[in-house]
């Protein structure tokens, strides 16, 4: 979908920021013979990714770093599409301006910018010493919708689409409480107690937080326009098509 979103084509340079354990940049080097860079501050990941990288046989046209989004600032290159997913929750509010800004000089004009998040709602508390913050998600800092499209305004991006995930993450998240659970004895083999049952409960508390709308997951599909020109279709069609003839069987 992140793909599709981006339109994402063959020969294209794409940047996945916070690319985790690799699997973004390898569908858009694989699936979409993309040229995939991504960056992550986990050594672990880096390691893992490169090796799943080489398995795969793209090593000509994907690559993986150890390197802060920050430390970009200063690349020479420039890429057609860039995405993060599940990174931004740990920029923080005062630093989003420098986060798009670097997101925007990066992206040649015309370019398209996929920034996957979850938010919370305007009317939900800022927590601190929280369960989540102290076990699961130290730094992490949730902002609103409100305040990472104004910080992407601000830097020049323009907003092109914005979907709520809310209800999907919900589902998700009981499917992922209901396998730990079934799986019980297989995690304690890699796990101690506490650790198993603080992710059981983090897993919990969030499907019902997302059923709640206390927080929310946004996909805000950003583009800098070329002399006003976006270079984006003018309808979406093309991203539930696709999906559509998948789940029909087709191509």
């Amino acid at each position: 979908m992140i793909c599709r979103k981006l339109r994402l084509q063959p020969g294209e340079r794409f940047l996945d920021i916070g690319c985790g354990w690799g699997s973004l940049v390898l569908c858009a080097a694989g699936a979409r013979r993309a040229n995939a860079l991504g960056i992550t501050l986990s050594k672990e990941q880096t390691n893992v990714a490169q090796q799943r990288i080489e398995q795969a046989g793209l090593g000509a046209t994907c690559a993986v770093e150890l390197r802060d989004y920050r430390q970009c600032e200063h690349l020479h290159e420039s890429f057609d599409k860039i995405a993060s997913v599940g990174m931004f929750e740990h920029v923080g509010l005062k630093n989003l301006p420098q986060y798009f800004s670097i997101a925007r000089r990066l992206l040649k004009p015309g370019g398209a910018f996929l920034n996957h998040a979850i938010a919370r709602a305007p009317g939900s508390a800022v927590r601190k010493d929280s369960f989540i913050d102290r076990y699961v998600f130290p730094d992490g800092k949730l902002v609103t919708l409100t305040q990472t499209i104004q910080a992407a305004e601000s830097a020049g991006l323009e907003v092109r689409d914005v979907e709520n995930l809310r209800e999907h993450y919900e589902l998700t998240l009981r499917c992922w409480v209901d396998r730990l659970r079934q799986n019980a004895g297989k995690v304690r083999a890699y796990v101690d107690e506490p650790a198993y049952r603080i992710w059981l409960l983090y897993m919990a508390g969030s499907a019902a937080a997302f059923s709640r709308g206390d927080i929310a997951v946004y996909q805000v599909l950003l583009s800098r326009p070329d002399r006003g020109k976006s270079r984006l279709p003018l309808v979406r069609e093309d991203w539930y098509s696709a999906s559509a003839q998948k789940q029909a069987g087709g191509n």
